[in-house]
């Protein structure tokens, strides 16, 4: 039996179900039984199944898997939820008081993590025109397949991501293929053998760890592309999250639409020029950047200050709308929240075509439900079968 220790913090600051299912991190398990999450997580060296529940709005519980209780695990939760960061401050104090559009978009304890840069780095080049069910499954395949056996916990089998030296001496690009990978198999397989050849004598998250120390943001970015399949999103989630480069924010179309939609936005050819002239000694990001969508970074940037990527956070989770996950027993959990809301309309003319008023107040009702999916894979990864059912979510 587990032994589980409270980890405290400011109310509201935390929700796991939200921020262990929108998108950053693709290992953790929900145990629908028992209202926990599990996975394995490197501390100080070494992978260990971590347990977390909640039932409070200021605290989790923690708990390892093993007889011997490491103490070194809360201050490491403390980081990986990045707990010193005051999330309703920044929202109170920065954003809203800097952009208006803010106004009702509340980060509900949606936070960003602070990862294995290694893992991050792996992690996102399988997001490359992926959905986050297809993500997850991949990144669970490669721990089962190419990782090292941790523990067992309520009929999971648990293992550590692997390692450069790993992922090249036990995989290939045809067997990432037969696990349902894809054309990301070869970047994958490149990825860690370029690390390992460049890491020398160090693992491979302080490698990319060591780059902060004397190189600037462009710079980082640039060595972050120069591995295959990484382009300019995927290098500024793992400055974000695996590097904890708090102002990065990753463009993906998500935020483009948003920068479109609700901005306004349309990149200006005096900034497009400015970045060349920026860029001229960077010839991977030249060669990847879509300026477009730096110069929407770049706004951002400018307009929501030093955690610039934590707001972008927390507009990317509101605007997919859902959160996704792994359960114990193998299917894929999607919880939607569904918006029931009354709008006053305008009739334009005698014709039925109407349109929203841009300035009515509406009173939103907010009902959150999860989804299981079961999926099942053929040889190629491709699922066979799909069945889905409703199931109560309780908050």
């Amino acid at each position: 039996m587990l032994s589980f220790r409270k980890l405290s913090f400011k109310r509201g600051e935390l929700y796991l179900n939200k921020v262990l299912r929108c998108g950053q991190a693709f290992r953790w398990v929900f145990h629908e039984k028992l209202g926990e999450y599990s996975s394995t997580l490197r501390i100080d060296g070494h992978y260990k199944i971590v347990v977390l529940r909640q039932e409070s709005d200021d605290f989790i519980e923690y708990a390892t898997v093993g007889k011997i209780e490491d103490p070194a695990v809360p201050a490491f939760l403390r980081r990986y939820f990045r707990l010193e960061v005051d999330l309703a401050k920044l929202y109170m104090e920065q954003w809203l008081t800097q952009d208006h559009r803010f106004a009702g978009k509340n980060p509900n304890g949606v936070r960003i993590l602070s990862q294995d840069p290694w893992e991050t780095l792996v992690s996102y080049i399988c997001s490359s025109n992926n959905n986050i069910a297809r993500i997850t499954k991949m990144c669970h395949a490669l721990c089962t397949h190419f990782g090292n056996p941790v523990g067992h916990y309520d009929g999971v089998d648990h293992f550590s991501f692997p390692t450069s030296r790993e992922i090249t001496q036990k995989a290939s690009e045809e067997t990432l293929r037969k696990l349902g990978f894809g054309y990301r198999a070869k970047f994958i397989v490149a990825t860690a053998q370029k690390m390992e050849s460049d890491r020398l004598n160090m693992s491979d998250s302080d490698y990319l760890e060591s780059w902060k120390d004397h190189l600037q943001y462009e710079q980082v970015r640039e060595k972050i592309m120069s591995f295959n399949g990484v382009g300019p999103k995927v290098a500024d989630c793992v400055c974000l999250s695996g590097l904890r480069m708090d102002d990065v924010v990753p463009v993906d179309v998500h935020i483009a639409r948003i920068a479109q939609r609700d901005y306004k936005f349309s990149a200006r050819k005096q900034d497009i020029e400015e970045l060349q002239k920026e860029y001229k000694n960077l010839p991977i990001t030249r060669k990847k950047v879509n300026y477009e969508l730096d110069s929407a970074r770049c706004m951002f940037k400018q307009k929501w200050g030093e955690f610039a990527g934590w707001a972008q956070g927390v507009l990317f989770a509101q605007e997919i709308g859902r959160t996704t996950g792994v359960s114990s027993e193998g299917t894929t959990l999607t919880q939607k929240t569904k918006l029931d809301f009354v709008v006053q309309v305008k009739e334009e003319s005698a014709s039925l075509k109407r349109r929203l008023s841009q300035t009515e107040t509406v009173k939103v009702k907010q009902e959150d439900t999860i989804v299981k999916t079961e999926i099942e894979y053929s040889v190629t990864g491709r699922p066979k079968r799909r069945t889905t059912r409703n199931v109560e979510y309780v908050s």
